[in-house]
């Protein structure tokens, strides 16, 4: 044995032969799965990114072996020490025979391995260290869903290990932060077909609400407000995470408010005044404050100190100075003064907050993600921070609405709550609807399930009588924030449940109460352990230690012991309790200590009995006042009932419920079904039943007032499962306060036990207690662990029913029971979200993962509806389209390897293959998933019990997948496993919607199955204040009900398999504008010159920018997309033609035009047909003849900056006319070269004399005895200039004129991998530029594509910054639309109003007086921004163009009501207004942060918040703008009486 303990082969000493340890190798058994091997580490550098082991040092290793490799050290041992894993790829190297294991020097940091580090190696089970689910982050990089689904095909076959670092096609990177096998998390896996995927985003939209309402000023239990938590705690801690983790988040944080109004205060508070549809029916509007908009934050604490402030000053905004001003405003042209200043309204508890409301206002700017869309941004996440406990009164429509739109953009929302966690489910949403039906076949196996759903069923317009619902949203995430700094956890700590802030902050001895009060002791049970030998049987100490053993089990946080258990949604200090309760509430404390006549009540105490589950419960008289049914567990089959007077049935005691609408957040949890319709009575004193200022507090002070026995124990009915049977009004009490008798009495409760109460020990719902399983005397069945929740938004024990049909035959659902079955709509709808719960989530946990890194909708789904859904409430529609390889060309896919072309079977299936690819990526971008089969390997005892407890347990008949059978049935487990084979047909779903795409031999069919569910649209009007604004402004805002029902699928399927190249609007492809701008002063004009290798001539400034706007078109070309049937047609590159004038004032250039025409039909440098002519064969004489004879005329009239150059052509188009005219030129250099010779022998020469011949926009004319001057033809400036005002009339004036169409722009296509070939697909993009630049004014393209790789158009990008930065150019992403729309999309931002203090002079005739090229229309607003501030025109006012001429821009689709200019910087935009109105500014928040690499570290410009102040103080001082209008009127304006005089008319 050697010293490692290994074995000396019995055959001797080995030969030194490479070829014989390889026989020797190769003839070794393989190694069984266990085989371990110590190994000595060598490290090598990560250019090699595999492990590399040697296959002499280990006999039986084969390729494709699974090894693991462990440090060896004391402290790596064990099952959970650190290892990674790989597949053996053996090397034999006799250059390095002593080498055993080297490993990447990444891997090596990781799992901290050395050099000759001893390692161990163990082969194991490849099945046993697959990976179930991978969580990948990534940063700064927008990551589309075809590009997660390509990069999990990627990591097919690979291992990967926590922390490592994944480069995608050179460009995408991403980390691997988690690996989970069975539900828990390892350091390495590999990555099979059935591995789905969880993408982390590090560089997200991050929306954060925080509700302002009644409880936010409140105290909380450690003395803290909650307003101050969420400065001083919350938001602190939060930020701290977002550093921690490397994030670099866009921020938008909104106070959100409701305020309340009386019939008296409806005139004062006249606005945007709205009606609750429900509930009390009353007045209110909405407030929105903006504190930080879309803001990148680094340093938080001048955000939260603003914010701070805002809390303080926001009651006073929205119930004060906002009607004031208003009031004022509506009077300031009335004779009176505003009346007396009055504060009106009361804000909203947080029940009623606009929690759905606010969530919508940032669903808006998700309807358009793919306008302007931000390429180092992926994501969007909406946090919700409230006091309340989760509980909300919301409307049914607006609700509806709201989770139709979050299935279909694939978001959910983090509810924070600073409350502790209440004792019923949370979070939860009430609603009033109208009754539904009620079938259990239908319901439970999802024939029709939505029809029986209260949320999706029912009739509200046709029912005046509603019932209340509840509803547990599966798209909301809580935690709770109840973090008490002072106080250390423990165990054993009470901890109150009850919020009564009216009586903590009024106390009782201002009531009258002056007889002390006590609450008598819990009831003792008869099975209460004997005391043993030589103790004292105390019944005191007894009853206090069960008591303090029952709190202690119930409130404290349990260990958990096992993930093992049915799901359990609620708090982790939940517990039995009654709220709204007086006599018969549940006790937490004894006052036995402070008030004598507890000992009297002790002694009087009597035990109740405990009787077992009735076989046939009883069932109340009256539905309307029946109580939810309790679900015994089997572990503990018992019920309490206490003795009660059965004649108190008839009267609930209403003194004592609460009438505080703080209490009735939590109370009226209780309330299963109730009418929404009250008597004239009870509806008044529901209105005004708060008005008083102790009303709040009866409804605990009446409970402590005389009681008809005061020393019976009160009656309390606790089952099984935990439910208290508290007064039964308590759950009938309808939401607001109604008339108390003046009396107490006991209400008995009785039990009832449904039929599902005796389910099988198998059903998921009975197989264990849930955490509310307890008996209110003993401490037994308690589960082991916590109550849990899903991750991001999964399925909740979400039951909705209505208690008015007492035929129902599924138990009735109490918001305040823990557990219970899940209605097959809610499971069915919140599986979409099933992918990304690896492990199971717990309530009392904070969900830092999902708050810090939200993630993003999974790739993968598992359910698929039953083939009798589909057939009663799915509509099917098909469409096949034929496959022609020979004819098929499209720019959206690449052709299959070898470019396969033929109509063979081979070739249609290879290019059907990647064209269902694109097919499915194009339905992946918009918002689908691919229906995927559950894993066989769920089995296993983990993943099977977390199934189980995550979602619905459904009959079998369900685990296949709905009605699609055999052959048609999906096939793929896994993402990875999608369109492998061409035979495989594919399934993706969206909410309504589902798509089969197969293959048929000949061609592709698509089969279309959409479910009818109209959801309208929701009108909402609001009150906002954006951030820099002025106060609250009405905004009116539509949320869509949207669909895919409209999409035009059949078209934009033509469009992946090369049939259509448009790209149709309805198709939402993603689009951005991006502008060049002069923002540098250029580098020395000999450097540029000698970089296009031209002359070392001097250039102006003006010169060196279009010489970068031609490299730039130069770049186009080289990246432009050749259709592989279109190689040997001539391509000519692109031109952008110069020019001097506005974008309003070109239009009407002749010349220019004339070139633009040329431009739109061939281009310039197209042959002759005829042309056999030989440059080396003429003369300079022979050229400048046909020069003059070239038609249309080469030679002509030129004007440039007000100077006129006559008989002068330009070096671009001589260059052009070579190339053209002779026959042995056939490049541009060529003719550039010959242009310089000609020159040189005296042909031409520059108007000036500063330049030598150069290919570019420059003036020559011929020299000499070859000059023969030519007649100018009248041009539109010899005419005369006009006005604006003065233009032609449009065909409004009453006569029909002939429009003119001018064609600014062109579009190509470009392939943006073209020259590095990086990716396994096509990487293109549909770009539209402009033809026509004026070099001091931006210029224009956009950029449009589908399911192209961003970060390959993000680095082509940076390549052209690279090249046009030395031209003093600079590349910004700028919006699609004008700035004054932008709150048409995203109603929280808006521009900021900036007034001119002094309006501009008028002055009379203006337009002439100004020199050329200058446009009169807002000349002194235009003249502060470009000449004061650094900004350049962006894009002309629409009305500002000819109204004879119809000028089309391709990539605009709406016209720009007032000019608009941006910075030279790209940091802000400003629109022109004119007049005392003057600007409006906008922060340009596109300004890509990646690409501000590219800016030097010199770089001085601007921030865009310095610009608004600087802009803001110039219009706002009198003396300076005075100044500025006398400085531009002596300077620039040509005076009155120096005009020039016409010229004489001549015949």
């Amino acid at each position: 044995m050697s010293a490692r303990g290994e074995s000396i082969p019995p055959y001797g000493r080995a030969r030194s032969s490479t070829v014989s340890s390889i026989q020797q190798h190769r003839i070794s058994p393989p190694l069984p799965v266990g085989a371990t091997k110590t190994l000595q580490a060598w490290i090598h550098p990560d250019s090699s990114p595999n492990v590399l082991l040697n296959p002499n040092v280990w006999s039986g290793v084969a390729d494709g072996d699974l090894i693991q490799v462990s440090p060896v050290s004391e402290s790596n041992k064990g099952p959970d020490a650190p290892n990674f894993l790989f597949f053996a790829k053996l090397e034999d190297d006799s250059r390095q025979a002593r080498l055993q294991i080297s490993i990447p020097k990444s891997i090596g940091e990781t799992f901290s391995i050395n050099s000759h580090n001893e390692v161990k190696c163990t082969k194991v089970d490849k099945n046993e260290y697959a990976a179930d689910s991978i969580e990948i982050s990534f940063k700064d990089q927008y990551l589309g869903r075809s590009e997660m689904w390509r990069f999990l095909r990627f990591l097919q076959g690979q291992c990967v290990h926590v922390n490592q670092e994944i480069a995608f096609l050179g460009a995408v990177t991403a980390n691997i932060q988690e690996i989970y096998i069975g539900g828990r998390k390892v350091t390495s896996a590999h990555v099979t077909s059935k591995t789905k995927s969880i993408f982390r985003s590090l560089s997200a939209k991050m929306t954060i609400f925080i509700q302002v309402c009644e409880e936010l000023w409140q105290f909380a239990s450690d003395g803290e407000r909650y307003n101050e938590k969420i400065v001083h705690s919350f938001l602190p801690a939060l930020v701290q995470r977002w550093r921690t983790a490397g994030t670099n988040h866009t921020v938008t944080l909104v106070l959100i408010s409701r305020v309340f109004y009386d019939e008296s205060e409806l005139e004062y508070a006249a606005g945007p005044l709205r009606r609750e549809d429900s509930f009390g029916h009353r007045w209110y509007k909405d407030f929105y404050k903006v504190i930080t908009d879309l803001e990148v934050v680094h340093d938080w604490k001048p955000t939260l100190a603003s914010l701070k402030d805002s809390f303080w000053a926001f009651q006073r905004d929205i119930l004060l100075t906002h009607h004031y001003h208003r009031a004022a405003q509506m009077r300031e042209q009335g004779p009176t003064r505003p009346e007396t200043v009055r504060l009106v309204g009361k804000l909203s508890y947080a029940h009623d907050g606009p929690v759905l409301e606010a969530l919508n206002l940032a669903l808006n700017s998700l309807e358009t993600h793919y306008i302007d869309r931000s390429l180092s941004l992926t994501g969007m996440s909406n946090i919700l921070i409230t006091p309340g406990t989760g509980y909300f009164q919301v409307s049914k429509t607006l609700l509806k609405l709201t989770t139709t739109r979050l299935l279909d953009q694939g978001f959910g929302l983090d509810l924070v709550s600073l409350a502790k966690p209440p004792l019923h489910r949370t979070p939860i949403f009430s609603f009033q609807g109208a009754p539904v039906e009620n079938n259990p076949e239908r319901r439970v196996y999802g024939t029709d399930g939505r029809a029986n759903d209260p949320l999706w069923g029912g009739n509200d317009e046709s029912v005046a009588n509603k019932t209340t619902y509840w509803w547990e949203p599966f798209w909301v995430l809580i935690t709770f924030w109840d973090r008490q700094m002072d106080l250390p956890f423990r165990s054993d700590r009470f901890v109150a449940r009850c919020k009564m802030h009216e009586i903590e902050t009024l106390g009782l001895l201002e009531h009258g109460i002056y007889a002390p009060f006590a609450i008598p002791w819990m009831q003792t049970s008869t099975d209460i352990e004997t005391p043993k030998d030589g103790e004292v049987a105390n019944p005191f100490e007894a009853r206090r230690a069960e008591a303090d053993q029952y709190d202690n089990d119930v409130f404290a946080l349990a260990k958990p012991a096992s993930l093992s258990g049915p799901r359990m949604m609620g708090s982790f200090t939940s517990s039995t309790s009654s709220r709204g309760s007086g006599g018969a509430s549940s006790p937490r404390m004894s006052f036995e200590q402070d008030h004598p006549i507890s000992g009297k009540r002790i002694a009087d105490m009597r035990v109740s009995s405990i009787h077992s589950i009735e076989e046939k419960p009883s069932r109340e008289t009256s539905p309307a006042r029946s109580r939810p049914q309790d679900i015994p567990t089997p572990s503990r089959p018992l019920s309490i009932r206490s003795k009660v007077d059965e004649k108190s049935l008839a009267t609930p005691s209403d003194s004592i419920l609460s009438t505080s609408p703080s209490q009735r957040s939590i109370r009226s949890t209780k309330s299963i079904s109730t009418s929404s319709t009250r008597s004239g009575k009870e509806g008044r004193s529901s209105e005004h039943g708060s008005s008083s200022k102790f009303a709040p507090t009866a409804w605990l002070l009446n409970a402590f007032r005389s009681v008809p026995n005061p020393i019976a124990p009160q009656a309390t009915i606790v089952s099984a499962t935990g439910i208290s049977s508290t007064p039964k009004v308590s759950r009938d009490q309808p939401p607001n306060p109604m008339p108390r008798p003046s009396s107490t009495r006991p209400i008995p409760a009785v039990s009832s036990v449904s039929r599902r109460a005796r389910a099988s020990p198998d059903d998921s719902s009975a197989r264990l207690p849930n955490r509310l399983s307890v008996l209110r005397n003993s401490p037994v069945g308690l589960s082991a662990s916590p109550p849990r929740e899903d991750g991001s938004f999964g399925s909740r024990r979400s039951t909705v029913t209505s208690l008015g049909n007492p035929t129902n035959p599924r138990p009735p659902v109490n918001p305040c029971r823990l557990g219970g079955p899940i209605p097959y709509t809610q499971s069915s709808l919140a599986k979409r979200w099933q992918h990304n719960l690896p492990e199971p989530t717990f309530t009392h946990q904070i969900k830092w993962k999902s708050l810090v890194t939200p993630c993003c909708l999974p790739l993968t789904v598992e359910y698929l509806p039953s083939q009798n859904e589909l057939d009663t409430s799915y509509d099917v529609a098909s469409y096949d389209f034929f496959l022609d390889p020979s004819e098929t060309s499209s720019f959206l896919v690449r052709p299959p390897a070898g470019g396969m072309k033929g109509d063979g079977e081979e070739s249609r299936e290879a290019w059907a293959l990647v064209i269902l690819r694109g097919m499915a990526s194009l339905r992946l971008a918009q918002g689908f998933q691919f229906i995927v089969r559950p894993s066989k390997d769920a089995v296993r005892e983990t993943s099977k019990e977390l199934v189980d407890r995550t979602f619905t347990r459904r009959p079998s008949s369900y685990q296949v997948l709905g009605g699609f059978e055999g052959e048609q049935a999906p096939t793929c487990k896994g993402a990875a496993d999608v369109l492998v084979d061409i035979h495989q047909p594919v399934y993706l779903s969206m909410s309504n919607e589902i798509h089969r795409l197969a293959y048929t031999g000949q061609g592709i069919q698509v089969k279309r199955y959409f479910r009818r569910s109209p959801v309208s649209a929701f009108e909402y009007k609001c009150l906002v204040w954006p951030k820099l604004g002025d106060g609250y402004k009405v905004s009116e805002i539509i949320f869509p009900g949207g669909g895919m029902e409209d999409y035009g699928w059949n078209r934009n399927d033509m469009l992946v398999a090369g049939y259509d190249r448009s790209l149709s609007e309805n198709l939402k492809y993603w689009r951005t504008r991006f502008i060049v701008l002069p923002a540098y002063e250029p580098q020395e004009s000999t450097a540029i010159s000698s970089a296009n290798g031209q002359s070392s001539d001097k250039l102006s400034p003006e010169e060196i920018r279009l010489l970068g706007i031609d490299k730039l078109a130069e770049l186009f070309g080289k990246n432009r997309w050749m259709n592989p049937n279109d190689k040997d047609k001539p391509h000519f590159p692109p031109r952008i033609l110069p020019t001097w004038l506005g974008p309003a004032d070109c239009v009407l250039d002749e010349t220019l035009v004339n070139q633009l025409n040329q431009l739109h039909e061939a281009g310039p440098l197209r042959k002759k047909a005829k042309s056999e002519k030989m440059i080396a064969e003429s003369s300079p004489a022979s050229i400048a003849k046909a020069l003059h004879e070239e038609d249309p005329p080469l030679i002509k009239h030129n004007r440039w900056n007000g100077r006129s150059y006559a008989s002068s052509f330009t070096g671009y188009d001589l260059v052009s006319w070579l190339v053209r005219e002779f026959k042995d030129i056939s490049s541009r250099e060529e003719a550039t070269t010959k242009g310089k010779e000609l020159m040189e022998l005296g042909l031409f020469e520059h108007v000036k004399g500063l330049h030598g011949f150069l290919d570019g926009h420059y003036f020559y004319r011929l020299k000499g005895e070859h000059a023969v001057p030519s007649t100018p033809r009248a041009r539109w400036w010899d005419r005369g200039r006009y006005a604006p005002e003065e233009r032609p009339p449009n065909n409004e004036m009453g006569y029909q004129r002939k429009t003119k169409r001018i064609i600014l722009t062109q579009q190509m296509i470009l392939d943006v991998d073209q020259t590095v070939r990086k990716s396994d697909q096509a990487e293109t993009v549909v770009m539209h530029y402009d033809v026509i630049h004026n070099a001091n004014n931006a210029f224009h393209f956009e950029l449009q594509w589908v399911g192209t790789t961003a970060r390959c158009i993000d680095e082509l990008l940076r390549t052209w910054q690279r090249h046009i930065r030395p031209y003093g150019l600079k590349l910004v992403e700028a919006y699609v639309d004008e700035i004054s729309s932008v709150s048409n999309r995203n109603p929280l931002q808006s521009t900021f109003p900036i007034r001119l203090a002094v309006p501009p002079p008028e002055i009379p005739d203006l337009q002439k007086r100004l020199p050329e090229g200058k446009s009169a229309h807002c000349y002194f607003e235009s003249a502060i921004l470009t000449n004061e501030f650094g900004f350049v025109l962006d894009v002309e006012a629409t009305n500002r163009y000819p109204s004879d001429i119809d000028v089309h821009y391709s990539y605009r689709r709406s016209s720009f009501t007032y000019s608009q200019y941006v910075h030279k910087s790209g940091a802000a935009f400003v629109q022109v207004l004119g007049g005392t109105e003057g600007f409006r500014f906008l922060t340009n928040r596109l300004l890509a942060r990646g690409r501000k690499e590219g800016v030097p570290p010199t770089d001085t410009m601007p921030t865009a918040e310095v610009l608004r102040i600087a802009l803001h103080e110039f219009c706002s001082n009198e003396d300076k703008l005075k100044t500025f209008y006398s400085k531009m009127t002596d300077e620039t304006l040509i005076p009155s009486q120096e005009l020039p005089e016409p010229p004489p008319l001549s015949i």
